[in-house]
């Protein structure tokens, strides 16, 4: 095994990454091992120079998975809320109450600590009563893993471990045939396995367990293993040391979190501003600030992507499903508001704050919402609760807790059908095999948080804990909220094993296993190392003070003098700046050419948004309706020549052009009527005596009252009806406005003729020449209304995201 050891920032990978090249460009294939946070880092670092290969990045985990995939060594996986769950069952089998999920989760750690290291159960010091429980817990939770046949994470690693020890493996130079697992019964265990890669290299890890050092050193027998790490392991010697690298660091202070917080937003606005790639730009934070972050981001309008891993209770259906089993012991305004019944009484309670059983149910009588109230809480306690409706029923058995967890995933709309109603399902029945009425549910709940949910966040600048920022490295990075305790790998006392009964690290590693290593060792300091170095242009920032009282900041981060104060940025928020410092585009006359009537109502409605769309291609595809209204426009005269042609060229039509062919080929089409400087362009028009008909062709299938509304929205028809009556008064007499359907039969707009000059009418012909006259002028301005919703050129506007 080749130990290459350097601070961070050292070029450790830069250096791992040139000899996983040499082997790539010989054709061979080389397993880089990582965190899982830092896959596609690695792959966007290794690509840097064009597509690759026979490199495959995997977790510590898919390394176990591959070397016993080989020996057809896997057995189904028992996940974490089923590990929880297991050690739950363990404990119920004891002596004892019934456990609660927090203490099931305590075992679950220390039995996963226990064989990290690998200690069996009986090599756990019986210092008092709660280890020797531990003791038993963890060989009754062998037992019971090992009738279900299963494995754990630490099984697998145990598992590749004893099969690299065994010795009984070659490197596999070429393609091996696809066998089944029944044709490779055959092997005995003494038959050599295969190897796939002819490099291994391991980086991105601030310290490597004692299995894992073994297991590497086993593997390194017979493939090339090259790791990585910033500092030796007790009792090894580096092959390689390189010298520490000189990074930029510039550190200030801020007067509380909010200005910290907002100032960094500030500058990373001004730095996607200036060129830097979303992807090369990050901010490390406390996990409990990166919710804060997250909604500034929202109000600055940038990327920031929530890297953190997600379990089934931060996806919408588990987050509902979660509300609902917590409702009942405790009832929040945010939890009633999850049931559609009883939002009226979630937004009351909000408005007046109020929360708890008592208080909510004397708001609902109140609010007479009772009985609702009541009949909700009874339906939403599981079988064997008080009050429960489901205990009513005439048989209530041991399945009673699942047949009621089916029922209420089912009642949910968002549940019933979604992909993840099984993993659900599957939570409930291993809360089921512990615990029943109210502790059903909260171990329900329990498990839910203890289920992880797969989830590829997109890309955007990164926003991230400081673990996830390890191994990990960009152009620049923000380091926020670096006062003393935020940045911490959480180093305490076991519950079980107290620290002086603990082995130093050496010792342990010496050992290879079978002792509990000490917890207490200064791990903090590779963490603050590690942050200070994980871009080329480090920011860090702290406040001086929070609502709490004033804060500490973090020596190793910021150093022993106050640095200065946050520099002045400019304004990145519209919620920083005065309304009247609000943006205000500079909007001057243009020349619009001449004007339709239909040109000016668009105009008047928003006159940036008339000028705007002007300048944007339409589009060539129109629907084949549009198409022959085109047509018939610039055939100005139906006659039988041009209806054959139409008929060939729309043959949907033919039918009903036809039928009406008596009536479309009186028609004047494409008419231009010009009058007080305008001109309204109208599909037909027809004149009879001192009758003057209107037509205006709508899309097929239009029912009658919605034809009518949109000819009644538009000015050209009605326009020209008023223009007539008062320009050519004796003469034209009665206007008649049709609205026909194609493929259909025309419906008269008003249901009469127009007879004279309504005072809608009139409002329209003024209305029309006090827009004629702005539209002469050119002006050109917003106008923020509902429309912005739709608008095509909104994000030209700026404006119309504040109507």
């Amino acid at each position: 095994m080749f130990l290459l050891v350097g601070p961070p920032a050292s070029g450790k990978t830069t250096l791992l990454l040139e000899v996983a090249y040499s082997y790539l460009q010989q054709r061979k294939r080389v397993w880089w091992v990582c965190l899982p946070a830092q896959k596609a880092y690695v792959y966007r670092r290794a690509t840097e120079n064009g597509a690759l290969l026979g490199l495959e990045v995997l977790t510590s985990q898919q390394l176990y998975y591959r070397l016993l995939a080989a020996s057809f060594g896997l057995k189904p996986i028992l996940t974490g809320p089923s590990r929880v769950a297991l050690v739950g069952e363990t404990l119920i089998s004891g002596e004892g109450p019934l456990p609660s999920p927090g203490e099931a989760r305590l075992f679950t750690r220390a039995i996963a600590e226990a064989k990290r290291n690998g200690v069996a159960p009986q090599q756990i010091p019986p210092l008092g009563p709660e280890a020797r429980r531990l003791q038993k817990v963890y060989a009754r939770y062998e037992e019971l893993k090992t009738v279900w046949g299963r494995w754990d994470y630490d099984d697998f690693r145990a598992g590749a471990l004893a099969l690299l020890e065994q010795g009984q493996v070659q490197l596999e130079r070429q393609t091996r045939p696809v066998q089944s697992v029944e044709s490779a019964s055959w092997r005995s265990g003494s038959a050599p396995i295969g190897l796939e890669p002819d490099l291994v290299v391991v980086d991105g890890f601030r310290e490597l367990g004692v299995l894992e050092l073994r297991l590497l050193q086993a593997l390194s027998v017979h493939v090339p293993v090259w790791v990585g790490l910033p500092e030796a392991p007790p009792g090894l010697s580096p092959n390689a040391t390189l010298p520490p690298r000189p990074i930029q660091t510039q550190t200030y202070r801020a007067q509380n979190p909010v200005s910290e917080a907002r100032w960094v937003m500030r500058s990373l606005k001004r730095d996607l501003a200036l060129g830097y790639k979303a992807l090369e730009v990050a901010v490390v934070a406390p996990e409990s600030r990166i919710p804060a972050l997250l909604t500034l981001a929202d109000e600055y309008g940038l990327p920031l992507v929530d890297y953190r891993p997600r379990s089934a209770a931060d996806t919408p259906e588990g987050r509902l499903l979660l509300e609902l089993l917590e409702l009942p012991d405790y009832p929040t305004p945010s939890r009633l508001l999850a049931v559609p019944d009883l939002a009226p009484l979630g937004r009351a309670a909000l408005e007046r704050s109020l929360v708890g059983n008592a208080a909510i149910a004397r708001l609902a009588a109140e609010l007479g919402l009772y009985d609702l109230w009541m009949a909700w809480l009874s339906r939403l306690k599981s079988p064997g609760e008080e009050g429960s409706a489901f205990n009513n029923r005439s048989t209530i058995s041991q399945q009673s807790s699942l047949a009621w967890a089916e029922e209420l995933l089912d009642s949910l709309p968002e549940v019933r059908h979604s992909p993840r109603r099984a993993t659900l399902m599957e939570r409930a029945l291993e809360a089921h095999r512990i615990a029943t009425g109210p502790d059903f549910r909260h171990w329900w709940a329990a498990l839910l948080a203890e289920t992880y949910e797969p989830h590829r966040p997109p890309g955007g600048v990164a926003l991230l804990t400081p673990t996830l920022a390890s191994g990990q490295r960009w152009k620049k990075l923000y380091l926020s909220y670096a006062v003393e305790g935020a940045y911490s790998t959480g180093e305490q006392e076991d519950y079980f094993v107290p620290e002086e009964w603990r082995m130093g690290l050496e010792e342990a590693l010496r050992q290879a296993g079978g002792l509990l290593p000490k917890r207490f060792l200064g791990r903090d300091r590779l963490l603050l190392q590690e942050l200070q170095a994980r871009a080329d242009e480090v920011i860090i920032t702290y406040p001086e003070a929070s609502q709490e009282g004033p804060l500490e900041p973090e020596p190793a981060l910021v150093g022993r003098h106050p640095p200065p104060y946050l520099p002045r940025l400019p304004l990145a928020s519209l919620l920083e700046s005065a309304p009247s410092e609000g943006y205000q585009p500079p909007l001057g006359s243009v020349n619009l050419g001449p004007p339709r009537v239909e040109d000016l109502r668009r105009y008047s409605e928003c006159s940036f948004q008339f000028w705007a769309q002007g300048l944007i291609p339409l589009p060539e595809a129109l629907e084949w309706w549009r198409q022959w209204v085109r047509e018939l426009r610039k055939a100005e005269k139906l006659v039988p020549a041009r209806l054959q042609a139409l008929s060939q060229q729309f043959s949907q039509a033919e039918g009903w052009m036809r039928h009406h062919y008596s009536l479309l080929g009186e028609l004047s089409l494409g008419f231009r009527l010009q009058g007080q400087g305008l001109e309204a362009y109208l599909d037909g028009v027809l004149r009879k005596g001192s009758e003057a008909h209107i037509y205006r062709f709508v899309a097929p299938e239009t029912p009658p009252k919605e034809a009518e509304e949109q000819v009644r929205g538009r000015w050209s028809e009605r326009w020209a009806a008023g223009y007539l009556l008062s320009a050519f008064k004796g003469r034209i007499r009665q206007v008649y406005i049709w609205a026909w359907p194609v493929l259909g039969e025309p419906v008269l707009v008003y249901g009469k003729p127009i007879e004279k000059v309504w005072d809608s009418l009139m409002h329209l012909l003024n209305k029309t020449q006090q827009v004629h006259s702005r539209y002469k002028a050119g002006v050109i301005e917003p106008n923020p209304g509902f429309r912005c919703r739709s608008c095509s050129v909104k994000d030209v506007c700026r404006e119309g995201r504040t109507g």
